[in-house]
């Protein structure tokens, strides 16, 4: 099908295209051929892409849209541990957003953000982009990025990050996180972000929130946003996150873990908006470090 010359030329005749949610390696298995070469049919979707036409996705329709793509992925927690492998874990997208962003999806529901960081270490990505679901984001044609829908995207800059060769465990310093809500665009040309006509600049040297803040799951579900929308308005300049598996019962020995600290630093910036009753937080450029730790199997004991 992928070769019918004759639905390849209906497709090129349209106006978009919208590739459905489910494997995602299905999907560039049907429309590469054995060969890796593009078939007819991806040639088609490529001219309705170059002639200004919408290419769109949900879920591993998503993730095919950066160069590389997670493939046979395992759970966030067994990435971050045991890291990926072209072919296994990862494989060639279709890359219609480019070569430099990396995309990936249910990056906040299901603390997915985390396991983006192993692959663009890997494949030298600077920028990430990481989609929440019931969300959209709209990549227009001078690269600018808009969000659009309930919740938002993750966006992760390792430009000026760095690991620690050393470690033979995943770790990771100073790279830069934010959280871009609906309505906010972002240039990825320029690294400029533009949040929502509707939203304010928080003064973050006079913060709102006092109360100390510690996250003992931030894989959990919207565990991240929701620490980087209290930090950003908090006396507290740095919030602790962990990412452990649970401890089975009766072992007494140490889990290994990771610890994901936030701080904010002077690049950071907040926006806030209370539109339709709601509390809609942007946050800007917090500084993440990831470091390996060790979790004893029980955090108290009975006196």
């Amino acid at each position: 099908m992928a070769q019918d010359s004759a639905l390849a030329a209906k497709v090129a005749a349209s106006g978009g295209v919208y590739f459905a949610g489910g494997d995602q390696g299905r999907i560039t298995q049907a429309l590469n051929l054995p060969d890796g070469t593009q078939s007819a049919l991806l040639k088609a979707v490529w001219q309705v892409y170059q002639k200004g036409g919408v290419i769109a996705g949900s879920s591993a329709g998503a993730a095919i849209m950066s160069s590389t793509m997670f493939y046979d992925a395992q759970a966030v927690l067994p990435t971050l541990h045991n890291g990926v492998t072209d072919g296994k874990e990862i494989a060639p997208g279709l890359g219609f957003i480019g070569d430099e962003v990396f995309i990936d999806q249910h990056a906040i529901i299901r603390g997915r953000f985390a396991r983006m960081l192993p692959v663009m270490l890997k494949k030298n990505y600077k920028l990430g982009l990481g989609i929440d679901e019931n969300t959209a984001m709209w990549v227009k044609g001078r690269r600018e990025v808009e969000i659009i829908g309930y919740k938002g995207a993750i966006l992760l800059d390792l430009s000026g990050a760095s690991v620690d060769a050393k470690q033979s465990a995943f770790n990771l310093s100073n790279a830069k996180i934010s959280y871009l809500d609906t309505g906010d665009k972002f240039d990825l040309v320029k690294k400029q972000l533009t949040p929502a006509a509707d939203k304010e600049a928080l003064d973050i040297s006079k913060p709102y929130f006092s109360t100390p803040r510690f996250f003992p799951d931030i894989l959990g579900n919207t565990a991240v946003v929701d620490l980087l929308q209290d930090l950003i308005d908090n006396k507290q300049e740095k919030v602790l996150g962990l990412a452990f598996a649970e401890p089975r019962l009766g072992t007494t020995l140490e889990q290994a873990g990771f610890e994901f600290s936030f701080s904010r630093t002077p690049e950071s910036r907040g926006y806030f908006s209370a539109a339709l009753g709601g509390e809609n937080y942007t946050v800007w450029n917090v500084r993440l470090d990831v470091r390996p730790i060790l979790l004893k199997p029980s955090l108290y004991r009975y006196r």
